[in-house]
């Protein structure tokens, strides 16, 4: 309204009588009429000026303006700091590390620590050996001899052990998927819309999660904690430290905890995973189409949020020319769309689920046309067929998190290779390995970088794809993922190189504090300087036009260091051996297919034979069997169901692995060139009875190609007992194991020898369990005892079987083998809480106290695609127990052949040109496995 305190105050014209002369009068009346048609011309030039500058606001410092309704001065003192902070200059920039005195992490009273006499690799550069001293939450000092140190310093003196950064992992859903695995905790995707880039992962994080501790045991000291993968926009991510803290506050676990400008992060997806979520259930998107829409139509409605914000703090600005002090409407804002809008002005990082190149391309388009930049591509098993797309990416090029060997477990995994990191990082990709968490058990995320490593990444390159490549990835490289003065004291200390099979942690740091309990430093053994991996000499093969080929019969192999065999299908005892020799003086004659002798054979009288030279680092190993191993030959893509045999229903008979099997597949392809040449698969139903399995060999072509095709039509009969195999017949555990027993017992008091349960109670059909728990084994392992009273002969294997530790004396005494499923195991069901995390949590592993209670004890692998980390595994295993290599062998070949029935002559050999239980080394050559002639060199790893 207008305010008339500055307009001329004219005489008032009251009602009554008017006392001045008459001559007067006229001129008075003229003189009113003159200021009303004055007075109401400036009213009107003063109306139409506030409308056109906007009468909502202060129009000057005079006393004289027009206002309209509008927002309070606070209001808008509010919107313009927001305006100040989204337009700040500088942002994310942070002082040199160097320059900081302390972490904002640090707990008072943390007394300093000084290590001394380590091996210390810094994320960068090249290792060295010297001291460090942390204090008040950060590294103080590097290299050295360092002598200067606080009166009440803690000194570990680490006896040439290596020292590496805490390890950063950047994908996880640690605390959002919580161990054990229960409906009450499930908050990793909010499954209600395709978008929902409004939530947040900190909003459903337990910080009692048991994940966290074992992840810690393994070296992990930081994570990024992302919603899960069935949005297309799954929220808001949060980067934490695993350290417990007193509170339990979330907050307080996070990296930033006392910093104002932090940066944010968000999870997307594309692909499978959206899409077959809301197909389900009839919703956008059921497509790629669908997909790319509701994308670009949220980033679309964020633009334009963005935009009016943009000309409202531009308005805001313009203000002092038009001489005014507020707008009338309040700065624009739309909680939906924060995110989104913070995501467009660079404020939040954002990372993306997506595997085919067409996703990955898809989402490098939607980054250009709405500007918005992409941190890291997860997954991405197709990323290495399309760098030069990924460097199209809007203003930045992503990092590709990824794993290292993962394959094939749906559509979209399954053009992946091993050599994907390499030839990423050859294109000037940066490359992270992550968990995703519990996916894969981020216990063991420097598994991943070894396995890298293997594949082809430089020893720096690996240790960097978990410390400083996801540090800075996350835009936390100037805190975490190396070691230098001014970097949080996030540190751990390794029992071994980090890089080679089975080491783990001896103590881990996060900002200075110990993790590990109870940790004896005093029994830290002496090392000497850090592990060099091997390069072992490539296979040469003689230069005869059918050496490596089906017709290649004949022939010698010569340079062999070691032969680990038990026995060969051949009643020669010269073929019975376990050998070695130092200077690689053994040898493998091969005539017409057949193996004719192993050691020390006599060279000179096979002179007309092709000789294939291992170049003295030669192992000799028998072919590894894959028992237990889920769908192997008979599913080939896990969520496809179209591509595999399908799962018997609740009334159908007992069925026979062997009407479905499938041979030629990828993983039974990949299989046979890692040496796993016999595959052991049962059905999959939904009864408790699974049926019949099969034994094959991985490398045949189909059932008919070669007569050791199928080695055994009918192997053992699989039952399950578990909470994954209620169902509506069998709703409890006491009914499925109750249905087991009626059906032995019939068996026994029956005649009926085509009967599967009447083969098993006569020992001529051994009986495999699938089962994890400790209360449901000791019901079996009763019920065994109460049948072989009345003269049953059974011959049970527990597969699976995590916490069979628990019960080991009893398992032992009963003859009951254990076939375990897989090795490292996670508490991650119900039924398996026991699982033994392994060092340095405890002393002991569920293999470890097995086998030291005498049980007949065999790995397997958990999924198709990890059947060709067998050896591995027992590598794995042999470093833990420190088993001789025969022993080893056993875990992975002639044990599994006996827990299954099986005869334990392998069906081929398999020649590595080094030590199979030791990264580096490869397969150089096979012979058998389902395949005539010799194949050489199977895979380039």
């Amino acid at each position: 309204m207008a305010d008339y305190r500055r307009l001329p105050q004219h005489e008032q014209d009251e009602a009554g009588f008017d006392t001045r002369p008459a001559n007067q009068k006229g001129l008075v009346n003229f003189r009113k009429k003159s200021t009303l048609l004055l007075a109401t011309a400036a009213i009107a030039l003063l109306a139409t000026s506030a409308y056109l500058l906007g009468a909502s606001d202060e129009l000057s410092d005079h006393k004289v303006h027009f206002e309209a309704p509008g927002i309070s001065e606070a209001h808008f003192a509010e919107g313009v700091a927001k305006c100040k902070f989204i337009h700040r200059k500088n942002k994310h920039t942070y002082a040199p590390a160097e320059s900081r005195s302390s972490n904002p992490r640090f707990v008072n009273g943390t007394a300093p620590t000084l290590f001394k006499n380590g091996h210390i690799f810094d994320g960068e550069g090249e290792p060295f050996k010297g001291d460090l001293l942390i204090d008040r939450g950060i590294i103080i000092k590097v290299g050295g001899e360092i002598k200067d140190v606080p009166k009440d310093t803690v000194v570990v003196d680490l006896k040439g052990h290596i020292l590496t950064p805490g390890i950063v992992d950047m994908h996880s859903h640690v605390g959002v998927l919580s161990m054990p695995i229960l409906e009450g905790m499930l908050d990793g995707n909010e499954m209600t819309s395709p978008i929902t880039p409004f939530v947040r992962s900190i909003d459903g994080f337990n910080p009692s999660d048991k994940a966290r501790e074992i992840i810690v045991s393994g070296g992990v000291t930081s994570t990024l904690v992302l919603p899960g993968s069935g949005n297309i926009m799954g929220g808001e991510a949060f980067a934490l430290k695993l350290r417990k803290v007193d509170t339990l506050s979330v907050d307080d676990m996070m990296i930033e905890t006392g910093v104002d400008d932090k940066w944010r992060y968000m999870k997307m997806a594309c692909g499978e995973n959206p899409l077959r979520n809301y197909r389900a259930e009839g919703k956008m998107p059921s497509t790629r189409l669908g997909e790319g829409w509701l994308l670009r139509d949220q980033f679309a409605k964020a633009t334009k949020l963005k935009q009016a914000q943009d000309d409202w703090c531009s308005a805001a600005k313009e203000l002092p020319r038009y001489g005014r002090h507020r707008l009338a409407a309040p700065f624009p804002e739309d909680l939906q769309y924060e995110s989104l809008v913070a995501v467009l002005r660079d404020d939040i990082k954002l990372n993306i689920h997506c595997y085919e190149t067409h996703d990955l391309e898809a989402m490098v388009r939607h980054s250009n046309e709405f500007k918005f930049k992409i941190a890291g591509f997860h997954h991405a098993l197709d990323a290495y067929r399309v760098p030069e797309i990924l460097k199209r990416a809007y203003m930045n090029v992503p990092v590709v998190a990824t794993f290292a060997s993962k394959f094939g477990y749906k559509k979209e995994a399954s053009q992946s290779s091993v050599n994907s990191p390499k030839i990423l990082v050859d294109a000037g990709i940066a490359v992270a390995m992550k968990s995703d968490h519990p996916i894969l058990n981020a216990q063991h995320l420097i598994y991943e970088a070894a396995q890298a490593h293997h594949f082809g990444l430089s020893e720096r390159q690996a240790l960097a794809s978990v410390t400083t490549v996801p540090a800075k990835a996350m835009g936390l490289d100037h805190r975490i993922g190396k070691i230098d003065v001014g970097m949080d004291a996030d540190l751990v200390i390794w029992e071994k190189h980090p890089l080679a099979l089975g080491a783990h942690p001896l103590q881990v740091y996060i900002d200075g504090i110990a993790q590990i309990e109870d940790v004896d430093e005093t029994k830290w053994r002496e090392q000497d300087e850090p592990q060099e991996f091997k390069t072992f000499p490539e296979l040469i093969v003689p230069k005869d036009k059918d050496a490596c080929s089906t017709k290649s019969k004949d022939a010698v192999f010569t340079g062999i260091k070691k032969i680990l065999l038990k026995n060969l299908s051949t009643s020669s005892s010269s073929l019975s051996r376990e050998e070695y020799s130092s200077n690689g003086g053994l040898s493998v004659v091969i005539r017409d297919g057949e193996v004719i002798c192993t050691g020390r054979c006599e060279e000179h009288a096979f002179k007309d034979l092709p000789v294939y030279d291992l170049g003295g680092e030669g192992v000799v190993f028998p072919s590894m069997i894959s028992a237990g191993t889920i769908n192997l030959g008979l599913q080939e893509i896990g969520l496809e169901e179209l591509t595999g045999d399908g799962h018997p229903g609740l009334t159908t008979p007992v069925v026979k692995a062997i009407d479905g099997l499938k041979f030629g597949g990828m993983h039974m392809d990949e299989a046979y060139k890692a040496g796993v040449l016999i595959g052991v698969t049962a059905p999959t139903s939904e009864h408790v009875v699974q049926g019949i399995s099969v034994a094959f060999s991985t490398g045949a072509e189909d059932a008919l190609s070669n007569k050791k095709a199928v080695l055994k039509e009918r192997v053992a009969l699989h039952v399950a007992v578990g909470q994954e195999y209620k169902s509506t017949l069998f709703p409890s555990i006491s009914s499925q194991i109750g249905y087991l027993r009626d059906s032995l017992e019939s068996a026994l008091l029956s005649h009926s020898p085509a009967n599967h349960f009447y083969q098993v109670i006569k020992g001529q059909l051994p009986l495999v369990i699938n089962v994890n728990n400790r209360d449901e084994m000791i019901r079996l392992i009763q019920l065994k005892k109460d049948l072989e009273s009345q003269g049953a002969r059974l011959k049970v294997t527990f597969l699976g079987a995590v916490e069979a530790w628990t019960v080991a004396e009893h398992l032992a005494e009963a003859q009951i083998g254990v076939i375990l499923r897989p090795l490292l195991c996670m508490p991650i069901m119900w039924e398996s809480q026991r699982c033994l995390a392994g060092a340095p949590l405890t002393q002991e592993t569920g293999l470890s106290v097995l086998y030291k209670a005498g049980v007949k004890v065999g790995i397997a692998a958990q999924e198709p695609e990890d059947v060709r980390q067998l050896a591995w595994l027992a590598g794995w295993a042999r470093s833990d127990l420190g088993l001789d290599e025969k022993a080893a062998t056993g875990l992975v070949s002639w044990n599994l052949a006996e827990l299954v029935g099986l005869s334990t002559a392998p069906s081929g050999l398999v020649l590595y040109n080094g030590d199979p239980f030791e990264y580096g080394a490869k397969v150089a050559a096979i012979v058998g496995g389902g395949k005539t002639g010799i194949e050489c060199n199977p895979r380039a790893f």
